[in-house]
């Protein structure tokens, strides 16, 4: 080990984002909270590293998160970004998209669909079956205990509710992401959002923290990169420095004994 190259390996990262259990439908948080979740499944049409893979919510507002993300995914038009009006394109080829669905297969063994549809689209301007277009499918866990949601990343425009009960449940279905490059904590409860970081410490990538005061303010959101914030964490996400500025390139680089 002492001799040997330095080795990162990113397997898949079921990256999180996490609605604090004050945040309820009206709220600053609510609103910001569906708005980057539908954000982070259509840009690039979900085919990110960074973007979320589990809603984990409060359940009882579940239902209530999924009627709202449902209805701003209906306003999202899939076709080619040429024409005006379109939001969201293709997938990056035809094996991508069985690759999804086969995900979206499993997923479904411990869920069900509340938008979308993994067999059809609406396209405007080409086609959906040659151009490899796929409908933002938004799930709903039934059981947050399943493995499956948790395990399975379906690397396009997918994502998952779960609903949780208390703090501790939720830092401990956060964790079950076995380390996810990116995260966030929507609330305006800062007790909570103290209790997350704090939780998810030695289990987690970057924390994004929201509140409709320090962050709304500036759009940001969970998958965005910027060269100031390094990603990577422990498990599946691996322990590098990815889009890390300066930072990301210096660690391969000092693995090759710094020569230019």
């Amino acid at each position: 080990m002492g001799r040997s190259i330095r080795f990162n390996a990113e397997a898949d990262s079921l990256n999180c984002s996490i609605l604090g259990p004050e945040a309820g439908p009206g709220t600053p948080e609510f609103d910001l909270y569906i708005r980057q979740l539908v954000t982070e499944m259509t840009v690039k049409a979900g085919q990110k590293c960074t973007a979320i893979r589990r809603a984990l919510v409060p359940a009882a507002l579940a239902d209530q998160v999924a009627e709202a993300a449902r209805d701003r995914l209906a306003t999202v038009v899939v076709g080619n970004p040429a024409e005006e009006g379109v939001r969201m394109g293709a997938l990056a080829g035809l094996e991508q998209r069985e690759e999804v669905r086969r995900s979206v297969k499993a997923l479904l063994s411990a869920g069900r669909i509340v938008s979308g549809d993994p067999g059809h689209v609406d396209v405007v301007g080409a086609s959906a079956e040659r151009g490899a277009f796929m409908a933002p499918l938004l799930l709903q866990a039934d059981d947050p205990d399943r493995p499956e949601p948790h395990q399975v990343e379906a690397f396009g425009p997918v994502s998952t509710i779960i609903g949780y009960q208390g703090t501790d449940q939720v830092i401990e279905l956060a964790a079950r992401g076995r380390g996810s490059l990116a995260g966030s904590v929507v609330t305006a409860d800062t007790s909570f959002a103290r209790d997350v970081v704090l939780g998810l410490a030695p289990w987690h990538g970057r924390l994004l923290v929201l509140d409709r005061e320090r962050m709304a303010p500036s759009r940001p959101a969970t998958g965005r990169r910027c060269p100031c914030w390094l990603h990577g964490g422990p498990g599946r996400a691996g322990g590098g420095e990815e889009m890390g500025g300066v930072r990301g390139v210096l660690h391969p680089h000092a693995a090759h004994g710094g020569a230019g």
